[in-house]
């Protein structure tokens, strides 16, 4: 039997449309980046970590509100606004462990995969570049931290104006604290976003960067501790600026005028505009060790 084949005419053609070129593709890249942070597109178990440890940073905002809303049926809104731990000036630190744990979990997915499956050169063969790819997968973990923090905030917001007996009334007292809450959300996700950007990027298995991150959120924070105990002045404010969660602490405590919950960052004695510094110049400089990183792939 002797063998046959058939062809078939299945009309490929051609690109003849627009090419978006780069700011298109780096662009894309973000977006599928800030989608990934949060497993859409991918499997249900993808979604529980992300959506979980959001969620929980939501509940005390939405709790909140609703205690606010029924103090304020029952006339005693404006008493309960005052006492409630739950401000603005407070909500970094109650959320803060849920944010850096959500930055250890997502971002060694969102920085390792490509590596470890090797796909890097696909996207460095095309009209994107080292510093393309790594600003979108930066920007885009920044954004999905940004998001988690500033949430609950905007609840918290909503919540204030619609609880008052005059929204106007509500909408000024609000106000002020918009800027502040999101100028502390700004500056707060990028430093952490930007520590654990970098180690993933610098640690491609996922089990080691998670661990890395973990740690570098964790022990300066518990040795500028320590070192503050034993008062050695000039080394606890060194390890304090080195230390993400005493950063994010300090510019909440700076840009909301209020006491640091932290007891390092309380010892030091730094000024409140150091933090804030503090958090710029990090944030740049961990930008610039993951564009290195990037930049010393081949492919």
């Amino acid at each position: 039997m002797s063998a046959q084949g058939s062809i078939y005419d299945l009309g490929y053609q051609g690109y003849d449309g627009a090419r978006l070129g780069r700011l298109a593709v780096t662009l894309g890249l973000l977006h599928a980046t800030l989608r990934a942070a949060y497993g859409i597109g991918r499997g249900g178990r993808a979604k529980i970590v992300p959506f979980g440890l959001a969620g929980l940073g939501l509940l005390p905002a939405v709790l909140a509100v609703g205690i606010a809303a029924l103090a304020a049926q029952a006339g005693a809104g404006g008493a309960l606004a005052e006492a409630s731990p739950i401000r603005h000036e407070t909500y970094q630190s109650l959320t803060s462990t849920l944010v850096m744990l959500f930055c250890a979990a997502q971002a060694p997915e969102l920085f390792g995969r490509d590596q470890r499956y090797g796909v890097l050169p696909l996207f460095f063969s095309r009209v994107l570049t080292r510093t393309d790819y790594a600003l979108a997968r930066t920007g885009g973990l920044f954004l999905a931290v940004f998001l988690v923090s500033v949430v609950p905030q905007f609840v918290l917001t909503v919540g204030g104006i619609l609880a008052a007996s005059d929204p106007l009334v509500g909408l000024a007292d609000e106000a002020p604290d918009i800027p502040r809450y999101l100028a502390v959300t700004a500056l707060g996700s990028a430093i952490l976003a930007g520590v654990a950007a970098a180690i993933s990027a610098w640690t491609p298995r996922r089990a080691y960067a998670t661990a890395a991150i973990i740690a570098a959120f964790i022990i300066p924070s518990v040795v500028a501790i320590l070192v503050a105990e034993l008062a050695v002045g000039d080394l606890a404010r060194i390890i304090v600026l080195l230390s993400p969660g005493d950063i994010v602490d300090g510019l909440n405590a700076a840009i909301f005028a209020t006491i640091p919950d932290s007891p390092a960052v309380a010892a030091s004695g730094l000024p409140g505009w150091a933090f804030v510094v503090a958090a710029i110049v990090g944030s740049i400089g961990l930008v610039a060790l993951i564009l290195r990183r990037y930049q010393a792939i081949s492919g």
